[in-house]
């Protein structure tokens, strides 16, 4: 069974190691996969962050998530050529990836794309609106509906002239430059 020897093969990599992911960050993406994701959701991870250390986390949590793979059936490819929908699944799947292998894809069963912090750098500049698009582009298409949740850890952090300096400033920023109204994710306080 190749799922089970491919979670056997995570723990053993995984197992006794500690995570670079706050737990209360995955946990509450997978808390809102569970009340919100009917079919097919995609997380999109910093580039330097371990996608298949998030996936073993995930799972670990009772979600189907898998590594964005193009080339095996059961980690991408198989929702790359569906026409939509079909409906809720019991247990919908979480593709895992970061912003470089989800250039120019189009899944046409997303309908939420849950983005991991700011993606593009230190600075909100053309590069990090542009990603930010381009993922955020991943759903809605087409005419059909989505959302897209970014989750952010909140800090204290002030640059070198005292100006707060941290990801939710940032994202802050973000959504003024692109006139975007932010909307609180109905399931959490």
């Amino acid at each position: 069974m190749t799922c089970g020897r491919l979670i056997d093969g995570l723990f053993l990599e995984f197992g006794d190691t500690p995570s670079p992911f706050n737990p209360d960050t995955l946990e509450a993406i997978a808390t809102a996969i569970a009340l919100d994701v009917p079919s097919v959701a995609l997380l999109v991870l910093p580039a330097s962050a371990p996608v298949q250390r998030a996936v073993y986390e995930l799972r670990g949590m009772g979600v189907d998530a898998h590594g964005l793979d193009l080339t095996a059936d059961g980690k991408g490819r198989r929702h790359l050529l569906n026409g939509g929908v079909e409906g809720v699944e019991e247990n919908p799947t979480l593709l895992v990836s970061t912003l470089a292998t989800t250039r120019g894809l189009d899944l046409p069963e997303l309908t939420h794309v849950f983005i991991l912090g700011i993606l593009e750098g230190r600075a909100v500049d053309g590069r990090t609106l542009d990603s930010y698009l381009h993922l955020a582009g991943r759903v809605g298409r087409f005419g059909r509906s989505g959302k897209v949740i970014t989750v952010l850890e909140e800090s204290s952090g002030k640059n070198d002239a005292g100006v707060q300096d941290d990801d939710v400033s940032r994202m802050r920023k973000v959504f003024r430059e692109l006139r975007i109204r932010p909307r609180h994710f109905e399931h959490f306080d």
